[in-house]
C-alpha cells in the first residue's frame, strides 16, 4: 500500500485553484469590513449621527435579504458564473462609490452604491460552497481549503478595519472606498480564472425557488418549538446582534464626537471590537469543553450589557480601549455558545434550516440595532444611547435567565461518547462542536456472547468502537488480537471502499458504539490531522488491499508511524 507524500496544509495553498479561491474570499471579505467603516465615516461628515444611523440601517439590508435569495440565484444559475457575476458587480458599486464620495454627490447615492456592493458580496459564501467542493482533489484538500476560508473570516474582523483606518487618515473615505474597488476588481481578475467545471445549474421553476427560504424558516420554527427554551437561545443570538448593529453607529459616533479621532478613529475602534471578536476563538474552546454552556451564555449578556453602561458613564479613552476589545470578545461568544447550544438541541435533520433562521435573525437584530441606537443618539447623545442598549440587554438577559438555566437539560449533550470517541487516534484531533456532531450519531449495540457482528467479505456499513466485553478479531479464520474497550474496528472498508478484511465475533456479552458510514467519513474528514491520524492507522495494519493513494497522510507527521501505540482496528 503506497501513500502519498506532502502535507494537506501545504499542498492546499500549492494548488493555484485552490489558492485562488482562498484569496478572492480574503479580499472580499476585508473589503466587506473597510467599506462599512469608510461609508459611515463619509456620512458622519456629511450628516452628523443621523445620517450615520441611516446610511447604517442601509448597509445591513443585505445581511438580512440577500442570503435567502442568493441562495435562490446558486441553485438556478453555474455558480461559478453567479461568483463571477457577483465579484463584477462588487467592484463597479464600489467604484461608483469612491466618485460620489470624491464628487461630493448626493450622500444617498454612495451610500446606495455601497449597499449594491455588499448585496454582491452576499453571493461569495454560498458559491463557495458549491465551488469549493467541485475544485479540492481530496477530502483532506477540502477540510483544509475550509479551514483556510474561516481563517479570512476571523483575520478580516480586525484587518479590514484596521486598513480602513489608515486609508481614512491618508485621504478621507474616498481613500478607502477606492482601495475596496481596486481590491474588488483584483477579486474579480482572480475570479474570472476557471478553477472547475463546477455543479451544473438548477432546474427548479422560479416560483419554487422563491418559497424555499420561506419553507426553510419555518421548519427551524417547528423545530425549535419542539423544546420552547430554545427560544432563549434565540432571543439572547438577537440581542448579541442588535449591539453589533448599535455599535456599527455608536463606534463613529465616538470616534467623532468622544475621542476626536477624526476620519481614521471608527477604523481603529473597529479593529479594537476585532481584536477581541479574534481572542475570543481561545475563551469559546475552553468553555466549549463544558457540559454546561448557558451560564457561561448568561455572564456573556451580562458582561456586554455591563461594558456598554460603563461606556455610556465614562468618557475616557482608556476605559474605551479596554471596554471595545472586551465588548468584541462577548458578542463573539454569544454567537459562538448559542450556535453550539441550538445545534446540540435541534432535530439533526433540521440543522441546515435551524442555521438559516439564525442568520435571518442575526440580519433582523442588526437592523433593529442600528434604529435603536439613531433614535437613542437623538434623543439624548452617546451617553443615552450607551445606556439604552445596555438596558436591551439587560432585559434579554433577564427574560431568559430561567429558560436558559434549563436549556443545558434540552441539549442532551453526549458526555459518554464524546469521552469514548475523544480517545480514539482518528477522533482525537477533533474540536469539541465536530466530536459531539458524530456523538449524535452514534448507537449502542447490545451484543451476546457468540454474535459475529462483522463477516469477513461483506460490504462494510459502520464504524465500532468498544464500550465494554471483548471481541476476537480473525483473518481468513487466523486470530489477529482480541478487541476490549477503548479499541475499535470497522474502519478499513468505510476508509478504502473495500469489503470487510476480517471477521469480529463477541466473545463474551458486551455492548459497541456503532456509526454509521456517513457520519463516520465527515467527521474523519472534518479535520486534517483527523483524517492523517485514520489512514495512519490503516497504513500500520499493512493489509493486502489496494487503497486510494491520495488519501494517505504526510509520512513525515507524527501520526504516520509504522506501529501506532493505542488502540487499533482492521475491519
Amino acid at each position: 500500500m503506497t501513500l502519498p507524500w506532502g502535507s494537506p496544509r501545504r499542498r492546499v495553498l500549492a494548488y493555484a485553484p485552490l489558492r485562488r479561491i482562498v484569496g478572492v474570499h480574503l479580499i472580499t471579505v476585508v473589503c466587506e469590513w473597510g467599506a462599512g467603516v469608510g461609508i459611515l465615516v463619509h456620512a458622519y461628515a456629511r450628516g452628523g449621527a443621523t445620517a450615520t444611523g441611516l446610511a447604517s440601517l442601509a448597509i445591513l439590508a443585505p445581511s438580512l435579504l440577500g442570503a435567502p435569495l442568493a441562495a435562490v440565484i446558486t441553485d438556478r444559475y453555474p455558480p461559478l458564473a453567479v461568483r463571477r457575476a457577483g465579484q463584477v458587480v462588487q467592484a463597479a458599486g464600489f467604484a461608483g462609490a469612491t466618485v460620489a464620495v470624491a464628487t461630493h454627490a448626493p450622500l444617498a447615492l454612495s451610500v446606495a452604491m455601497v449597499v449594491v456592493a455588499l448585496g454582491a458580496i452576499t453571493l461569495l459564501r454560498p458559491t463557495g460552497a458549491i465551488v469549493l467542493p467541485a475544485t479540492v482533489r481530496s477530502p483532506g484538500e477540502l477540510t483544509v481549503a475550509n479551514l483556510w476560508i474561516s481563517y479570512c473570516e476571523s483575520a478580516s474582523a480586525l484587518v479590514g478595519p484596521l486598513v480602513a483606518a489608515g486609508l481614512a487618515g491618508i485621504g478621507g473615505p474616498a481613500t478607502v472606498l477606492g482601495a475596496c474597488a481596486l481590491g474588488s476588481a483584483a477579486g474579480s481578475i482572480l475570479a474570472s480564472i476557471d478553477v472547475a467545471a463546477g455543479p451544473p445549474a438548477g432546474n427548479h421553476h422560479a416560483g419554487a425557488g422563491l418559497r424555499r427560504p420561506l419553507r426553510t424558516l419555518g421548519t427551524a420554527g417547528r423545530s425549535l418549538a419542539t423544546r420552547p427554551r430554545n427560544l432563549g437561545i434565540l432571543a439572547v443570538a438577537g440581542a448579541r446582534n442588535v449591539l453589533i448593529g448599535a455599535f456599527d453607529v455608536l463606534l463613529v459616533v465616538i470616534a467623532f464626537d468622544r475621542l476626536e479621532l477624526g476620519d481614521s478613529g471608527a477604523g481603529l475602534l473597529g479593529s479594537l471590537v476585532g481584536a477581541g471578536a479574534l481572542a475570543s476563538i481561545v475563551v469559546t474552546t475552553i468553555v466549549a469543553h463544558r457540559t454546561h454552556l448557558t451560564t457561561a451564555l448568561s455572564c456573556g449578556l451580562g458582561a456586554a450589557a455591563a461594558l456598554c453602561i460603563v461606556l455610556g458613564a465614562s468618557s475616557a479613552t482608556a476605559v474605551t480601549i479596554v471596554a471595545l476589545p472586551a465588548i468584541g470578545l462577548c458578542a463573539s461568544l454569544l454567537d459562538n455558545l448559542g450556535r453550539i447550544l441550538l445545534q446540540r438541541s435541534a432535530d439533526p435533520r433540521s440543522l441546515g434550516a435551524v442555521f438559516a433562521l439564525i442568520d435571518f435573525v442575526a440580519g433582523l437584530g442588526l437592523l433593529v440595532g442600528s434604529a435603536l441606537a439613531q433614535v437613542l443618539l437623538a434623543v439624548g447623545g452617546i451617553e443615552a444611547a450607551m445606556y439604552g442598549i445596555g438596558i436591551v440587554l439587560v432585559a434579554v438577559l433577564g427574560a431568559t435567565i430561567r429558560s436558559l438555566r434549563l436549556a443545558d437539560h434540552d441539549a442532551e449533550v453526549p458526555v459518554v461518547e464524546m469521552s469514548l470517541l475523544h480517545g480514539l487516534p482518528m477522533f482525537e484531533p477533533l474540536g469539541p462542536l465536530a466530536l459531539e456532531i458524530v456523538a449524535r450519531s452514534a448507537n449502542h449495540l447490545e451484543v451476546a456472547a457468540d454474535t459475529t457482528v462483522i463477516r469477513q467479505g461483506d460490504i462494510g456499513d459502520r464504524f465500532y468502537a468498544v464500550v465494554d466485553g471483548a471481541f476476537e478479531i480473525t483473518m481468513t479464520g487466523t486470530h489477529v488480537r482480541t478487541a476490549r474497550r477503548g479499541s475499535f474496528f470497522g474502519e478499513v472498508s468505510l476508509l478504502a471502499g473495500v469489503p470487510r478484511t476480517a471477521t469480529v465475533t463477541a466473545i463474551e456479552p458486551g455492548r459497541l458504539l456503532a456509526i454509521d458510514r456517513v457520519p463516520f467519513l465527515i467527521g474523519v474528514t472534518g479535520s486534517d490531522t483527523s483524517h492523517a491520524a485514520a489512514w495512519g492507522v490503516v497504513r500500520a495494519l499493512e493489509l493486502d488491499v489496494t487503497l486510494p493513494l491520495e488519501e494517505g497522510p504526510d509520512p513525515s507527521s507524527p501520526l504516520h508511524r509504522e506501529n501506532p501505540p493505542g488502540p487499533v482496528g482492521g475491519t
